[in-house]
């Protein structure tokens, strides 16, 4: 009984795995032989339609034949070959037809008079030739008597030289109680029945055409053993595949005077046996797979139950741990923030004092040239190192997520007029002409701070990469969803790879500006955070000694 009561779990899987067995066995049986009437509904279906179209094609031909006929017999003249060939053009344009034709006019004694395409006179030399270097004598025989009656008559398929396959629909022509002769109008076999080939529901089928004579014939070319025209192969043609008469449904029609048989199989055979082997095996072969994974999860649902006890006591163990660890990581934050505050107030006032200072000593008359260029110097070397210091302090601010983002609602002309006040002086040594005229009353709500850094570098970078007596552009331009900034400097330019690097901290390396002005890239960093920062994005478009378009897109929400 305990055995019983341990492995339950796998009796009853047994059981129903047997029981679901037979059931599976009821259903692929039952399903087979409602696969097997549907099959054969399904062909004899679709035999019926590809007869109905085919003889609906040929009917269409005879109309147009008939149409010919009254024009050679009702016509106060007998129509010469231009203009029968116009009446055939014409026809075909009245009914938006695009099938391929060969019209031609035999005597009595089956002499070619007229041979015509819709576009081409005797196309290959057939008047004056007779129909007897071309046809059996039975086929004389059967044109013969075609003379002594006056109906249409189909004829067997043939190839023609055209290079295609034509099937033949002829009437005499008897005028004033005399036969002249016949007319032999041949239309392309292959338009007859590409519908059916082309249609989706056929594409499972195949289709068998043969003469009441019992010879084959396709898209492509006739097989009764005449001179084919046509190296083109019909890739549906029955032969190529693997079937045997058995499989068709076979329906034989008289057209106009002749026989012609029409087969429809299946492609590939009714396999259910195999499909019924497959089924099976792949039901048992999934169910063996179950069975194992469910197996395996029991006894792995075990270990992980084992496992997670002695895990529970790490985790108590630990967490002790865990919570001394970040207590000291709190504390290495609050130093690092300390340490950034260090550098800001006690690096940058030195700095800022300096940069005072040579800037008074500049409006001193100094006799010594060697010590005025010195001066200069100094000036740019503190301006680029407190340019530096504070580009620095910003992106470590950033990484640490010390900058709060604050945004306010904010007159853009008036943000973008400041900071070229701030740049304006160094515009003004490289004689720099900044050409600024914002568009009036544009109101953004974003961080003021941000964008002046933004503004700020990207002006900056400007007048650094051009040259003396260059040109600056700002432009504001408000569009229906967004607001655009461009800077754009008549400089130097950057190469295609160097632009592709701009904004990758781990490629940048210092740059020299037309003055000597040094910098790191760390800006244009600074700038794609911020303006990221509110959902927009920073594009630039430079070539080499062409100048630089940097343009700030900020999204209006």
């Amino acid at each position: 009984m305990k055995f019983i009561l341990k492995y339950i779990h796998w009796i009853l899987f047994t059981l129903l795995i047997v029981l679901g067995a037979f059931f599976f066995l009821y259903l692929l049986q039952n399903s087979e032989e409602k696969d097997i009437e549907a099959r054969a509904l399904k062909l004899e279906y679709q035999h019926n339609r590809s007869i109905d179209r085919f003889t609906s094609s040929v009917d269409k031909f005879a109309g147009l034949v008939s149409g010919m006929r009254s024009y050679m017999n009702m016509s106060p003249e007998l129509p010469n070959a231009n203009n029968f060939q116009q009446f055939v053009r014409n026809q075909y344009s009245d009914l938006n037809l695009q099938d391929s034709i060969v019209v031609s006019l035999i005597d009595t004694s089956h002499v070619f008079m007229q041979s015509f395409t819709r576009y081409t006179m005797d196309p290959i030399q057939l008047v004056g030739r007779s129909v007897y270097d071309l046809r059996s004598d039975e086929k004389i025989k059967r044109l013969d008597k075609l003379m002594t009656y006056d109906s249409i008559q189909m004829f067997p398929p043939l190839n023609l030289a055209e290079g295609w396959v034509g099937l033949p629909i002829n009437f005499r022509v008897h005028r004033n109680g005399t036969t002249i002769g016949y007319v032999a109008p041949v239309v392309s076999f292959k338009s007859f029945i590409d519908d059916i080939y082309t249609d989706d529901v056929n594409q499972e089928f195949v289709y068998h055409f043969k003469t009441q004579e019992g010879f084959n014939f396709d898209r492509e070319r006739t097989y009764n053993n005449t001179q084919v025209f046509n190296e083109k192969l019909d890739a549906n043609y029955y032969q190529n595949f693997d079937l045997d008469s058995s499989q068709f449904i076979y329906t034989t029609k008289k057209y106009y005077g002749f026989g012609i048989t029409i087969g429809t199989a299946y492609k590939t055979p009714y396999n259910g046996n195999e499909r019924y082997r497959t089924l099976l095996f792949s039901w048992f072969l999934t169910i063996s797979i179950l069975a194992l994974i469910a197996t395996w999860q029991i006894d792995r649902s075990r270990k992980l139950n084992d496992k997670l006890l002695n895990s529970n006591q790490l985790l108590r163990g630990n967490r002790k741990e865990i919570n001394e660890k970040n207590h000291q990581l709190q504390k290495l934050n609050d130093t690092q923030t300390k340490f950034f505050s260090i550098i800001g107030h006690d690096l940058k006032q030195p700095l800022s004092a300096i940069e005072g200072l040579i800037s008074l000593l500049q409006y001193e008359e100094i006799n010594d040239p060697d010590l005025e260029a010195i001066i200069k110097s100094l000036k740019k070397t503190t301006k680029n190192t407190t340019n530096l210091l504070n580009n620095l302090l910003r992106w470590a601010r950033s990484q640490t997520g010390d900058i709060a983002f604050a945004p306010v609602e904010l007159q853009l002309d008036a943000l973008l007029q400041e900071v070229v006040d701030t740049v304006y002086l160094h515009a003004k040594e490289k004689n720099i002409k900044v050409h600024f005229q914002p568009q009036k009353g544009i109101k953004y709500f974003g961080d003021k701070d941000m964008l002046s850094t933004i503004f700020r570098n990207l002006i900056s970078n400007a007048i650094k990469f051009t040259n003396l007596g260059g040109s600056i552009f700002i432009e504001t331009e408000q569009k229906e969803n967004a607001i655009e900034i461009s800077v754009l400097d008549s400089g130097i330019g950057m190469k295609r790879e160097v632009v592709a690097s701009l904004f990758e901290l781990d490629t940048q390396i210092s740059s020299v500006g037309t003055s000597g002005e040094m910098g790191t890239g760390l800006g244009l960093i600074l700038c794609q955070l911020f303006t990221e920062e509110h959902g927009g994005k920073l594009i630039v478009e430079s070539e080499l000694e062409q100048g630089t378009r940097f343009t700030v897109i900020l999204p209006i929400v």
